[in-house]
């Protein structure tokens, strides 16, 4: 499924890019997909509460279809669509709450309206174009602040922690900034080989796991690194978490999701829904959510674009304490989740939990400039007594009622069902002839797994570990969200330059190594180092894998060796004794010869002679 989403996301961008038209067909529009929304009929609706989250829509890997004349339709419908389509008889239909709605389109020109002009197009800012460097386009992300801030409150917790030690060894030392990236590396490295299940003892054991992750730091300061991973000032968190309960984590999330909404710019449509983080651990803004895979966690409600998904912007869900400013939830979020889209006339799919009229229709108004298309509850009070079900109303008819701009459709899929959708879109109330499905319907299957998508990709490769402590569970999650967005960054800028994208597992594994090689380098060149860990440092170092820049500029892929003279002993008489970096350090032997490809110092007990002929060889 991942390697799927991939080629979406990949062909998607090469659509655009050639201009070439995108298709309108959407893999969600069986039956079979349209079984997200509760059953709408009189005799079983069972309303649910406000807080309790909704059976969430099953995922539809479709590629984004832009707004156009199948969704905003002037033509007159021909007999065999019009035969699916139930014309009530009277002018105006009315809500529970006297909302009234015409039965009838008002007449409109034959222009498309200014609400459905989008005047920008999808890609990176000008601060990311042209970068295909995997760690430059994650660093985008996960910045120097980033790590500045986690390195300074972990080192406090380290000290809290050490003076509880009775013999203090280097595992209990002060972390830096190359340290973190290395830690951040590993847990990418987990998520790429699909280890993050794995307990600490088997994945530092090098029979199980290579050397990958033991090169890079040991067992004991892994699980003490983790242990001791802080991202606020403990004295101050009392305080501040009575009026943020996010306060743990909220200084790096922030980073976070300014970096995402300033480095991309999404495409016409948009898909709000909800992440649940799965953590059963004390938190007291923990959800339950029935229908997810984790069942209990940490809800985020994210925004992603519908068709390369990413994720431009996110908000935990921090319980009922949430200050809404008296709006409801749905509408809040919505409200909050689009600002960074504000006035550009995009398009935002919504589900049933966030969709309502008046959303609908506040987001048409300055500053937001937005249209909604949305599952509606039936619960509303808005839908007229005649949308809803009745024994004698065939199976496949659809009902349209109007409201200016406003389009509500009532569809029966099966005998007691019927699907309830809202748009903004100044639509006509058509019918697909060949599929018997309303374009509305088809357009939201098309547009509504956004955010799913991403979800699915979070999982499919993911960084999160057996926690006891939520913001590690948040800490974890943002991984995931800088890796996916830096990845589609990373394939926007290949297809740019006219390259082909690699696949995000390979996209991953190179990520990593670049994280953790100046670290590596550092502990290589750590005179008390033991010789077996040198041995794996130096063999993780010279596998390493090829990256974009080297398939662009390196003159050792191009058939060039950029080895030095082979000679291992150095004929440089003013070279400085060093230390043999192959023998045990209690040994201490000195020595002015150097290895010509590792530059390690070394003895002559570790020295093989041979001819530069067969050194050029070799």
């Amino acid at each position: 499924m991942s390697s799927l989403q991939e080629d979406e996301i990949i062909n998607l961008l090469q659509q655009e890019l050639t201009g070439g038209a995108l298709d309108d067909s959407s893999a969600s529009e069986t039956e079979d997909f349209m079984v997200e929304d509760d059953v709408q009929s009189d005799e079983n609706y069972e309303p649910s509460d406000s807080e309790e989250r909704h059976v969430s829509p099953p995922l539809d890997l479709t590629t984004e279809v832009e707004r156009g004349s199948p969704v905003i339709s002037n033509t007159a419908p021909s007999e065999t669509t019009q035969s699916s389509i139930i014309q009530l008889p009277q002018r105006n239909v009315r809500g529970k709450n006297r909302y009234v709605w015409a039965t009838a389109k008002g007449n409109t020109s034959t222009r498309t309206s200014v609400r459905n002009i989008v005047r920008t197009s999808r890609g990176p800012t000008r601060s990311c174009r042209g970068i295909t460097d995997e760690v430059s386009c994650f660093e985008k992300f996960f910045t120097v602040e980033i790590f500045e801030e986690i390195v300074k409150w972990t080192n406090v917790e380290i000290s809290v922690k050490r003076a509880m030690y009775k013999n203090v060894t280097p595992t209990q030392g002060d972390t830096n900034i190359l340290e973190i990236k290395a830690l951040v590396g590993v847990l990418i490295l987990s998520a790429a080989l699909k280890d993050n299940h794995l307990t600490s003892d088997e994945l530092f054991n090098s029979n199980y796991c290579g050397y990958g992750y033991v090169a890079t730091m040991s067992r004991e300061r892994f699980d003490f690194l983790v242990r001791c991973l802080r991202f606020d000032d403990r004295d101050l968190r009392l305080q501040r978490t009575q009026s943020d309960p996010f306060t743990p984590i909220r200084v790096i999330w922030n980073i976070l999701i300014s970096q995402c909404r300033n480095n991309y710019t999404p495409g016409t449509n948009v898909t709000i829904d909800e992440q649940l983080l799965g953590f059963r651990g004390r938190c007291k803004f923990r959800m339950y959510i029935q229908n997810k895979p984790a069942k209990y966690g940490i809800k985020i409600e994210m925004m992603c674009d519908s068709g390369t998904y990413y994720m431009v912007d996110a908000i935990p869900y921090l319980g009922k304490g949430t200050n809404t400013g008296d709006l409801p939830l749905g509408e809040y979020f919505v409200k909050e989740l689009t600002r960074a889209i504000y006035g550009t006339n995009r398009n935002v799919t919504t589900d049933n939990w966030f969709t309502s009229v008046p959303l609908a229709k506040s987001l048409q108004l300055e500053p937001y400039k937005l249209t909604l298309v949305g599952t509606l509850r039936g619960n509303k009070r808005e839908i007229p007594e005649e949308l809803r079900n009745s024994r004698t109303r065939p199976v496949g008819s659809s009902i349209f009622c109007y409201d200016g701009p406003l389009t509500l459709l009532s569809f029966k899929p099966k005998p007691s069902k019927v699907i309830y959708l809202l748009s903004s879109c100044d639509e006509d109330g058509t019918v697909n002839p060949n599929s018997k499905k309303p374009h509305m319907i088809e357009f939201y299957n098309s547009t509504k797994g956004g955010v799913d998508s991403f979800d699915q990709m979070c999982s499919n490769m993911s960084t999160s570990r057996k926690t006891s402590r939520w913001p590690m569970c948040v800490f974890y999650g943002m991984i995931n969200i800088a890796s996916i967005n830096s990845y589609i960054i990373h394939c926007h800028n290949l297809l740019i330059a006219g390259q082909k994208p690699i696949a995000r597992k390979d996209f991953m594994k190179n990520l990593h190594f670049q994280l953790v090689e100046p670290w590596l380098k550092v502990r290589l060149a750590k005179i008390t180092m033991p010789t077996h860990v040198k041995e794996k440092i130096s063999s993780v170092l010279s596998m390493r894998p090829s990256t974009s820049q080297d398939r662009q500029s390196s003159p050792r892929l191009q058939g060039h060796d950029t080895r030095e003279e082979p000679s291992t002993s150095s004929s440089g008489e003013n070279r400085k004794r060093k230390t043999c970096g192959k023998c045990h350090y209690k040994k201490k032997r000195m020595t002015k010869s150097m290895c010509s490809n590792c530059k390690v110092a070394i003895c002559g007990e570790h020295k093989v002679d041979f001819c530069v002929t067969c050194a050029k060889e070799k």
